[in-house]
């Protein structure tokens, strides 16, 4: 399945990159995953003036997954004809949840990520904790301890790499850079051990993982084109012990993208239109009233348990 995708990422600013620091505001992103013979995406999302833009095509992801997983066809068609019944029902929603209706059927939609961590705040599951004494992955380094960082990464592929010239094609030279995972990996923690306090006990546990990196060398074919990288090709398999067969993975790099804007007519998609969204489902399905729930109470419910005879709601009476 992963190696009928394709992964696309942009960047752009309105400063040369040279000129842009850490913390800029001026930057925009954009993140695409499609299959290789398809135009629209499967999932798309951009960051514009500090908003995440994002949209999703439900039925194209489930039917990906179905083609994955031949041997569970029943399960699959089961699993067909709820996404079917929610996009159909989806229309019937409140206009107070057009937000999560425009979510379900792939219009886009805009997140404040903001609110959504001060939402899961408000349930304590980070209350009493700050992101420095715990080492947050969102914590911005100083520039100082980037480029020890990423000093000590490019010393340890330096150190343990070969280079071979693979000629030229397409118009670009080829060098493959073949190194061992493991030995890689171990070299890297080791170097990072005493930046520990500044990268904080998450982000450097993210980091010992790569201790456990597979025993296998890992070659990467670097492209260059009229000066500048343009290609990093690797089997992904490679970098997984239990893998077998072949993953081929391959990065491309262009410059001059185009302006990355924010998506026009998006609606805003707040933590509590899906709590809304939920509990609407739940009191009109479980029969305590009120305006009847879009999404049913019949067996076709894609929410299952007291909505639909499946897996617990986890909106219950029992809860």
């Amino acid at each position: 399945m992963l190696a009928s995708l394709r992964l696309s990422f942009a960047l752009s600013n309105d400063k040369p990159l040279k000129d842009v620091k850490d913390g800029d505001k001026n930057g925009a992103v954009t993140f695409k995953l499609a299959k290789k013979d398809a135009d629209k995406p499967l999932v798309e999302l951009r960051g514009v003036a500090q908003k995440m833009y994002v949209r999703g095509d439900l039925k194209a992801i489930a039917e990906l997954g179905g083609k994955s997983e031949k041997s569970k066809s029943a399960k699959g068609a089961k699993g067909k004809q709820a996404l079917d019944e929610l996009l159909k029902k989806a229309d019937q929603l409140p206009p107070s949840l057009d937000a999560v209706k425009g979510a379900i059927k792939g219009d886009w939609v805009t997140l404040d990520t903001k609110s959504f961590e001060e939402f899961g705040k408000s349930f304590g599951k980070d209350k009493g904790t700050s992101g420095k004494a715990n080492g947050s992955l969102s914590d911005s380094l100083d520039p100082k301890t980037q480029k020890q960082a990423l000093e000590a990464m490019r010393k340890a592929l330096m150190d343990n790499a070969k280079f071979a010239d693979a000629g030229s094609k397409d118009g670009a030279d080829h060098v493959k850079v073949t190194a061992n995972a493991k030995t890689v990996g171990k070299q890297v923690v080791e170097s990072l051990k005493p930046l520990k306090d500044k990268l904080g006990d998450k982000r450097f546990d993210k980091f010992s993982k790569w201790e456990d990196a597979p025993d296998k060398d890992v070659t990467v074919d670097v492209a260059v084109k009229d000066g500048m990288l343009s290609a990093l090709s690797f089997d992904a398999a490679k970098l997984d012990k239990e893998a077998k067969g072949e993953l081929p993975v391959t990065i491309g790099f262009k410059g001059g993208s185009e302006k990355i804007e924010a998506p026009a007519g998006a609606k805003e998609l707040k933590p509590q239109d899906l709590m809304g969204a939920a509990m609407f489902a739940f009191m009109g399905g479980g029969g305590q009233g009120g305006a009847k729930s879009p999404f049913g109470s019949d067996a076709n419910s894609p929410f299952g348990g007291p909505l639909g005879g499946g897996a617990q709601d986890p909106f219950s009476k029992s809860v």
